[in-house]
């Protein structure tokens, strides 16, 4: 479906040469003044972007473009200002007020027409940026430019709905923040990103009009990795945006390669640890439950041995597919080493880590594997595991140990067994 362009010039000129280059792509509706396109606009409004001369004698650019944002509430409309006029007085005005961009007349042949392609080509995702701006208007402006040059904006506009995006677990390669935010501000959240494992590597971007040395100072020293003075130039701004996109996709892949185990791709043992390390501190803190589970594969060496090493790999990667599926968000997963998993559960009691470990070995059990090598292999394998309960009073290695120990008591019951059993456990409302 062809997109919809308003376009609206006093110069019959612009106009003819804008129609030229764009009637073969575009539906367009093109007006002479501002007045013009306002009345249409009352009555249509159906229109992908919007490119308006900034000076025109009835209504202006800037005057129009207020009218859209303003009273026409086309927040979400992209809008370009063309001028003549040079200085950055006129471009802070469009940016302002709620342009999407501000290009100079007079502009090559093409120029136009490989703008709106470039904006409309949704193939392309070079990487995702979260939009921290109070203001609506300029929050919807900045993901436009972002999107003109395939980079996936996720908007917030407050520091409580940032944190909600990132604590979901929406996958950000860079944070665009303005500085001056209501309740809690740019140097609170900087603060509260950079001191937290889960978000510490994702690059921050301060954004501000304010031009004072200070601010710029406080910022770096918080721990911001860059910062962009408003209004900016266009083309800066996507080098600066892009820049730290390539380095947050190079950090994730250092951290991917470190953390993760390189068979499964769930988190290694020392990461895993690390994790279980700060939810315990969580638990004390809050008084909320936390158990640990040790899952462990019925006589794997008995599959390495019939089918070969090759075919009990892909059991382990299978195994590992199916507990993620299984597990939330929260729970965190590795490997233990050879053929043993791990699962820390924050707000779970002994009961409900037993309750899922039976849910994952009841599953494990009841799922044919299949592999080809030479001729289709198929089987069947369970698991034992072994659950324990954290409490203020215990060491990691205490945890461990216990969990151990009921692994232990799980394989020896005759295993594809949970220990402790559920039956012998009271239920509990967490």
């Amino acid at each position: 479906m062809r997109k919809r362009i308003l376009i609206c010039d006093d110069s019959s000129t612009i106009r003819a040469i804008i129609k030229k280059e764009l009637q073969d792509y575009f539906d367009l509706e093109i007006f002479e003044d501002g007045m013009y396109a306002y009345n249409f606009l009352l009555k249509d409004q159906k229109f992908d972007f919007a490119i308006i001369d900034g000076e025109m004698p009835q209504m202006g650019g800037f005057e129009l473009l207020k009218k859209i944002k303003e009273e026409l509430n086309l927040i979400f409309l992209p809008v370009v200002i063309l001028t003549a006029n040079e200085g950055d007085y006129y471009e802070k005005k469009a940016f302002n007020s709620g342009a999407f961009d501000f290009l100079k007349k007079p502009f090559k042949q093409g120029q136009l027409l490989n703008y709106l392609l470039d904006y409309f080509n949704e193939e392309i995702n070079e990487g995702t940026a979260l939009v921290i701006e109070d203001s609506l208007i300029q929050n919807e402006t900045i993901c436009q430019q972002l999107r003109l040059k395939n980079i996936q904006p996720i908007s917030a506009k407050n520091a409580v709905e940032a944190m909600r995006y990132l604590i979901g677990g929406v996958d950000v390669d860079v944070i665009l923040m303005d500085i001056f935010l209501p309740q809690y501000t740019g140097y609170d959240l900087i603060s509260i990103l950079k001191t937290d494992d889960r978000f510490s590597f994702i690059p921050i971007v301060g954004l501000t009009a304010f031009r004072e040395k200070d601010i710029l100072s406080e910022i770096l020293d918080l721990g911001a990795d860059d910062f962009i003075y408003k209004p900016y130039n266009i083309n800066e701004f996507f080098s600066r945006v892009r820049a730290n996109i390539r380095i947050s996709k190079l950090i994730k892949k250092l951290k991917e390669t470190s953390e993760k185990d390189y068979l499964t791709g769930i988190y290694n043992r020392r990461t895993f640890f690390h994790f279980l390390e700060n939810l315990t501190a969580l638990s004390v803190r809050e008084n909320k439950p936390l158990s640990f589970v040790i899952l462990d594969i019925d006589y794997f060496k008995k599959i390495n041995d019939t089918y070969g090493h090759d075919i009990g790999d892909s059991v382990l990667k299978k195994l590992a597919e199916i507990v993620l599926k299984m597990t939330r968000r929260a729970d965190v997963f590795g490997r233990y080493g050879g053929e043993e998993f791990c699962l820390a559960l924050p707000n779970t009691d002994l009961y409900g880590a037993c309750l899922l470990a039976n849910k994952i070995r009841s599953t494990i059990s009841q799922t044919i594997m299949t592999f080809n090598k030479y001729k289709t292999i198929s089987f069947n394998i369970t698991i034992s595991a072994g659950a324990a309960e954290f409490n203020k009073s215990m060491d990691i290695d205490t945890l461990v140990k216990i969990a151990d120990k009921n692994l232990y008591l799980a394989k020896e019951n005759g295993r594809n067994c949970v220990y402790p059993p559920l039956e012998n456990l009271n239920k509990k409302t967490v």
